[in-house]
């Protein structure tokens, strides 16, 4: 009978790439069939409702990405812009109205940029899971590691955050 050793074992649990092939092809068949009665009863749903059941599983996630992608929508197919803003340049004595409007146009698409990105880095931290909250007690190295949001970033946040919630009832086309 052969002796078992280490090397041995590392040669029975070896994959090769036909393995990687196999098991891979296998595992995407698989959970692609498997998943198809959540994502076409989610597709109706969103259909009727706006919203699946699925997505309140992370619904902030979802909501952040649904807000950020259409903040970039709106920004790049708008129509017109809100009537607060117009009115403040509107009133400029020195400005003619297509200078009016195009000085409106330009801060209504920076408070575009500024919820854009608030979105983005919630989106980033809630729905990709690729960043962490600004946490000021931890140390720098650990900041780095975790990938945390630095002050800057954490104060546009807060910043775009706030512009959504003062401009919510102007975002429309």
């Amino acid at each position: 009978m052969e002796e078992i050793t280490a090397k041995s074992i590392h040669e029975l649990c070896k994959w090769h790439w036909y393995d990687y092939i196999r098991y891979y092809g296998f595992y995407i068949w698989w959970n692609w069939l498997e998943l198809r009665p959540l994502k076409i009863k989610s597709f109706f749903q969103r259909g009727w409702r706006g919203w699946a059941d699925e997505d309140t599983w992370d619904f902030d996630g979802y909501l952040s990405k649904v807000i950020s992608e259409g903040c970039r929508h709106l920004k790049i197919y708008q129509q017109g812009i809100p009537g607060e803003i117009y009115e403040k340049y509107r009133n400029d004595l020195f400005l003619t109205q297509e200078e009016a409007e195009n000085l409106a146009q330009k801060e209504w698409k920076t408070i575009l940029d500024k919820i854009i990105l608030a979105f983005d880095l919630i989106k980033q931290i809630q729905y990709d899971g690729k960043r962490e909250f600004y946490l000021p007690d931890l140390p720098e190295a650990l900041k780095t590691k975790c990938n945390c949001l630095t002050k800057e970033e954490d104060d546009a946040m807060k910043e775009g955050m706030n512009l959504f919630r003062d401009w919510f009832f102007a975002l429309w086309d």
